[in-house]
């Protein structure tokens, strides 16, 4: 039940929770299960919620370039001044300190975290032209990434910078569905208040539709866990209805093929 409790919180970090919430989750009355959380937890719930929100912050801020008025939201706090406060009660330096000093990374250093946001978001935007760069392989390596130092290249050629675009990966297939490691995945780069030149060998359009939209951070390691759990999230939604089609990441930043753990994504699954 402990368990059931945690995986609950920790998908639901953005939102408000309610121990009310959490027994409607488990099937427990409110009484018995704080009761049994803080003896299994050694601390309160709510103090347990507040330092799950504060690391979370803590991994964003030292492993993303998330901007920090964005990373409030992400971890459940309404304004700068409350999430301040509390982030420099634990860690004893503002957020923007803490992402720019070394030493107190280290001396509190940042937790490994798989951070998934289960609050589906339904969104229903014009399309987008974008140009893309077509490759197979398996979304869960790090080898996926390999397409994305073309995607470099080409954009220095034509004097541009990551900052001029944003930067999606169109994933073909469900590995879930398909049993299938080797499939199609494209990276797609929207130019920002500009038009690259026509191709049409070269071009998509991205988000043309309706999608429901799940946000996620964590290592490439991690992608196989976090797709299924946030599959089985849709599933239960009984007012979604999923249809087929292809599904987008949205990156935060332009991913490294280097190092391409801790990017920030939106993923969207197409919805009738």
């Amino acid at each position: 039940m402990t368990s059931e409790v945690l995986l609950y919180i920790n998908s639901h970090l953005d939102s408000k929770i309610t121990l009310e919430t959490l027994a409607d989750v488990t099937g427990y009355s409110p009484f018995h299960l704080q009761k049994k959380l803080s003896a299994d937890l050694g601390t309160s719930l709510g103090k347990y919620i507040q330092e799950q929100r504060l690391h979370t912050a803590a991994y964003f801020l030292a492993l993303t370039q998330l901007p920090v008025h964005e990373i409030k939201y992400l971890v459940g706090f309404e304004d700068d001044s409350s999430f301040g406060r509390a982030f420099k009660k634990l860690y004893e330096v503002s957020p923007l300190q803490y992402r720019k000093s070394k030493k107190h990374q280290q001396t509190f250093p940042v937790q490994t975290f798989k951070y998934i946001s289960a609050k589906g978001v339904i969104n229903s935007t014009s399309p987008k032209a974008a140009r893309v760069f077509a490759s197979r392989g398996d979304y869960f390596s790090e080898d996926i990434f390999a397409i994305w130092k073309d995607v470099s290249e080409y954009i220095r050629s034509i004097n541009k910078s990551p900052g001029d675009f944003h930067h999606y990966a169109i994933l073909h297939e469900c590995p879930h569905l398909t049993g299938n490691r080797d499939s199609r995945y494209d990276a797609a780069i929207v130019p920002i208040g500009f038009e690259l030149p026509e191709d049409p060998y070269l071009e998509a359009r991205v988000l043309d539709g309706r999608y429901v939209r799940y946000d996620f951070c964590c290592q490439v390691s991690d992608y196989e866990t976090v797709s299924s759990e946030v599959n089985n999230t849709l599933v239960q939604q009984t007012n979604i209805q999923h249809r087929h089609g292809v599904s987008y990441f949205k990156f935060d930043t332009m991913p490294d093929y280097r190092d391409p753990d801790n990017l920030f994504i939106n993923w969207y699954l197409p919805i009738e």
